[in-house]
């Protein structure tokens, strides 16, 4: 009976029901032989599926229908807005002309935001109870812990920009469920299943009119239109499943995301492009959703309008072109050449390769010198012939934005040690702020950039700017 009362308690928190009339129950089952028992747990089971929770769920959704509908906000899902990368810069420049556009009279402020479906359902510049440019509220739905003021400062030092007081910050509790250290195995799908239950918890917080992705959560559009948000906008990055994966699997390559046990099994490699192709027809499926859909480059615009038949607009990521084209275009210091890597810490940045071939460069420049030396020292060349090779430095500087990428920071200095290679000759530089990333790009002699497929990559295109050589993979996208 104490345990049935324990029991019944629990229950009594979870539907909202007397605890002693749930003890009861459970006291009755306990009467009962293991059969009837089994008979009335699936009975009980059948009620409380179709005679409560699927009302309570129909009353709930049909609330946040309604909700979503009175709404004026436009809601930037972007859970990890304090990382410094790529990414977050898009976010804040988006939102910084979003809020900008408040003072333009008479026009909608969603109107970069619409699609010919949702003119359609909005009709005419300001429509009923829809956001307008001098209603409307854009909140960035976030998990970070930092508090607004201090999520404003490293937006001002990372990349120069202020991110407007208006702007409204609406915390998420639940963000690591897209986090994919919670997914040792299957990866993709816990974070895929983990990005609908975070969308739920931000539409219950903050409904939203409008929604606008710009962190890559695919899966979730067909559950927020559901939901009854009348505009789902996406910034796409890179499909989260491209054919491109599906073909790297097949050929049995150990990847960052194809560990070498699979790689080498044939039954193994079989269940992984099954598993890819169910999450490549739900990716695309639920991407039709989206009502506007933006892409950083061709490379994804021509992946994304295959996977969802949609028109996709390329809007290229945001370059501090201004900012380099102020610095000196004078010849870069001659007593040591600085390779130097703009990307962030994760892993298919592929850092260790970097490492990997600047040891190799390192090698062969000491041979050539010793082969001069050696030459010179037995008068076949002229002394001028015989000089060392200019002193070499590799600089890689990225954002650190939690743990995982510590540990994985960790290592990458672990490596550099066991390649022999010395704090004068590598030097690791994260989460460095606007200015001194400045200096580093004046500094820089070489630029180097070794992801597959990167999808597009800004730290490029300002080295570009910089007039600085640059060694890249091949497998670039524009």
């Amino acid at each position: 009976a104490k345990v049935a009362m324990a029991i019944g308690g629990m229950l009594a928190l979870l539907l909202a029901v007397p605890a002693a009339a749930a003890a009861k129950v459970l006291i009755l089952l306990a009467s009962l032989g293991p059969t009837a028992a089994l008979a009335s747990c699936i009975s009980l089971t059948y009620q409380l599926i179709f005679l409560y929770l699927l009302p309570l769920a129909g009353m709930q959704l049909w609330r946040l229908r309604a909700a979503c509908a009175r709404s004026k906000v436009i809601g930037f899902l972007h859970p990890f807005c304090n990382d410094g990368g790529g990414g977050e810069r898009v976010l804040w420049v988006a939102v910084m002309e979003l809020t900008r556009q408040q003072s333009l009279r008479g026009e909608d402020g969603v109107a970069g935001l619409h699609s010919k479906s949702w003119e359609k359902q909005e009709a005419g510049p300001a429509a009923p109870g829809g956001p307008t440019a001098a209603s409307f509220e854009v909140v960035v739905y976030t998990g970070d812990e930092a508090s607004d003021e201090e999520i404003r400062a490293h937006a001002r030092a990372r990349f120069g920009l202020e991110v407007p007081k208006a702007v409204r910050f609406v915390r998420l509790r639940y963000r690591r469920v897209v986090e994919p250290s919670c997914y040792p195995v299957a990866t993709l799908l816990g974070q895929c299943v983990g990005s609908l239950w975070l969308l739920l918890e931000a539409l219950c917080r903050e409904p939203p009119r409008v929604l606008v992705d710009t962190t890559g959560f695919g899966f979730a559009y067909v559950l927020a239109k559901l939901c009854g948000v009348g505009g789902v906008a996406c910034y796409v990055h890179y499909p989260i499943v491209s054919s491109d994966m599906l073909a790297r699997v097949a050929e049995r390559k150990a990847e960052h995301n194809n560990a070498a046990l699979i790689s080498r099994s044939s039954l193994l490699t079989a269940l992984k492009l099954g598993y890819y192709r169910l999450l490549l027809a739900a990716y695309s499926f639920s991407g039709s959703h989206a009502d506007v859909v933006m892409a950083n480059g061709t490379w994804t615009a021509a992946h994304l309008k295959r996977l969802w038949a949609r028109e996709v607009s390329v809007v290229y990521p945001p370059c501090d072109t201004h900012a380099l084209e102020q610095l000196p275009l004078g010849p870069r210091p001659t007593s040591v050449l600085t390779i130097v890597s703009i990307a962030q810490f994760r892993p298919e940045k592929d850092h260790a390769l970097q490492l990997r071939a600047f040891a190799l460069l390192l090698r062969k420049a000491r041979e050539k010198t010793r082969e001069g030396r050696s030459n010179n020292a037995q008068g076949l060349v002229p002394d001028a012939a015989a000089s060392t090779v200019p002193r070499v430095r590799l600089v890689l500087a990225g954002a650190v934005r939690h743990a995982a990428d510590k540990r994985r920071l960790e290592k990458l200095q672990d490596l550099a040690a066991e390649l022999g290679l010395t704090s004068d000759e590598v030097h690791f530089a994260p989460n460095l702020p606007r200015s001194a990333l400045m200096e580093l790009y004046g500094s820089a002699a070489v630029g180097l950039h070794t992801m597959w497929n990167e999808h597009f990559g800004i730290g490029v295109v300002e080295m570009m700017v910089r007039s600085t050589s640059q060694t890249i993979g091949a497998s670039l996208a524009t």
